[in-house]
């Protein structure tokens, strides 16, 4: 990755306009901490797809106009095009906070935008907005501001460029756990490609048929285990995330079936987005899945085991029985259906 063109900016509904900020010479940590921000923008897998609302929006005219110029040394027209941009952003976001839209106070930030090359001659524009946080210096013991290093706190959004200079597609980033409206909206002018309901949907049964039931082949008791776990995710969980559906659901498992490479799966997982046209990150709509938040187990030929939802503690509520002759059976907690049967035999561990 070669970067072509940067310009800073510092974001504050407080001050009268975006104000640019001069580019460091040399390495030094503000410049070691924009390159690391570009390569977690572009290596980010939650990102969701979206295109422009229309060809002639403001935003997409800076865009081109970037990407138009032809001397890559002509750094004061990509500084112009970068300081319309950035007016832009700051702007929207007075907007936002004067309509209150967002119910929330909006951070100081510095918005970085930037024209990166590849080998292949394509290229991103990249925009994005760091947050500051609030920190106590140790020293002074005093309140300062300053950004994350480890946890980066950002909205961005990348515009990929073929070779003839023309955008082929457009990702919005956002680590807020809901993407900010105003961002891809108001500033970026930008719609979304899919619904939260159609990719709730398509995640959902690609993870249930690409992932879980080949698992089910190689040991009932994993699957259970992580078909459970899955239906909770989307049960509780007011986003998905595909990195953090992997940590937290996939590679978290531990095993019961040695032949069960958690790693393995995991990267099953990630691949499948790779050729899916549904988005990594989104608000979950669990009512649009409900109906497949059901499983069942055959027990017998007469008896089947109705899994209709997630269940909190598996284990404490599900777990087998071996007699001493071989006879195994499912044992299940249940005061209610204890009484169903009031006139067998009670098991009691010895």
């Amino acid at each position: 990755m070669e970067i072509i063109f940067n310009a800073l900016f510092k974001i504050d509904i407080q001050a009268p306009a975006a104000e640019q900020l001069a580019m460091p010479d040399g390495n030094n940590d503000l410049r070691s901490y924009i390159v690391e921000l570009l390569d977690k923008i572009i290596a980010d897998p939650d990102k969701k797809g979206f295109v422009f609302q229309s060809e002639t929006t403001e935003t997409k005219r800076l865009i081109d106009d970037i990407v138009a110029v032809t001397d890559p040394d002509d750094y004061y027209s990509y500084s112009v095009h970068a300081l319309d941009i950035a007016k832009r952003l700051h702007r929207k976001e007075v907007d936002s906070d004067n309509n209150n839209n967002l119910g929330v106070d909006l951070l100081k930030g510095i918005a970085v935008i930037s024209l990166v090359k590849f080998e292949n001659n394509t290229q991103k524009v990249i925009i994005s907005k760091a947050d500051y946080n609030e920190f106590l210096d140790v020293l002074s013991y005093t309140k300062r501001q300053g950004f994350p290093i480890k946890k980066k706190i950002y909205k961005a959004f990348v515009a990929d460029i073929n070779e003839t200079g023309d955008i082929t597609k457009v990702a919005v980033y956002d680590t807020n756990s809901v993407f900010t409206v105003y961002w891809y909206r108001d500033f970026l002018e930008l719609q979304q490609v899919h619904t939260d309901e159609y990719n709730t949907e398509k995640v959902f049964n690609i993870i249930e048929t690409k992932i879980l039931t080949p698992i089910k082949k190689i040991s009932k008791r994993d699957y259970i285990e992580l078909w459970n776990a899955t239906v909770r995710y989307f049960r509780i969980k007011p986003e998905f995330a595909l990195e953090n559906f992997v940590e937290e659901i996939i590679t978290s498992h531990v095993p019961f079936d040695p032949k069960v490479d958690v790693r393995e799966w995991a990267e099953k997982t990630r691949k499948q987005f790779d050729k899916t046209d549904f988005d990594s990150k989104f608000n979950i709509a669990a009512n649009k899945i409900s109906k497949r938040f059901k499983n069942s187990i055959s027990l017998t030929p007469q008896i089947d085991l109705n899994l209709k939802d997630g269940i909190k503690d598996l284990k404490g509520t599900i777990q087998r029985y071996q007699e001493d002759n071989g006879n195994k059976w499912v044992m299940i907690k249940s005061e209610d259906g204890f009484e169903y049967f009031n006139d067998t035999e009670i098991m009691n561990n010895e």
